[in-house]
């Protein structure tokens, strides 16, 4: 696949073919979707979308019940996936689903280690008073550990 090159303000060129979009399958993950698969269509590059299932497996053993709970969520929750990526895929050349499960941030960082993205897209939720001051988001853990650069899309303004 051909990618588009840009330059940036020191003449360096910029180059994008994989781009990983992380997504929570809320509204809002859906506006950041969006947002990275215009980036993606701008330099033709391939998409990534994916959801980090962060359920804790050990849960779901306790009781028979909550086993089914928990994996009647991550089938939805895999098929919300797969419409969305059906959808942004009529817009960017590639368009790939992936479903992990485990913690997002690790997951994430290794997904764009693994398909070696030039860029990770990740939705800026505004987290509570005290996390914002704990830091305990996940766009500034996926940041710290990902193999390139993080852009953390807010939203427009209104």
């Amino acid at each position: 696949m051909k990618s588009l090159e840009t330059k940036n303000p020191k003449g360096e060129t910029l180059l994008m073919r994989r781009i990983v979009v992380a997504v929570d399958l809320t509204d809002h993950s859906e506006a950041t979707a969006n947002y990275a698969a215009r980036i993606a269509k701008s330099f033709n590059a391939s998409l990534y979308v994916v959801h980090v299932f962060a359920a804790d497996p050990v849960q779901g053993f306790e009781h028979r019940r909550n086993f089914r709970l928990i994996e009647q969520e991550r089938n939805d929750l895999g098929v919300q996936l797969n419409h969305l990526a059906e959808r942004l895929g009529k817009f960017v050349p590639t368009c790939e689903p992936v479903f992990l499960t485990g913690e997002p941030a690790e997951q994430i960082s290794g997904l764009a280690r693994e398909v070696e993205a030039d860029l990770v897209v990740v939705g800026g939720h505004n987290p509570t008073f005290l996390g914002g001051l704990l830091n305990l988001g996940e766009p500034p853990k996926i940041m710290h550990r990902a193999p390139c650069p993080v852009l953390i899309y807010h939203g427009k303004k209104e």
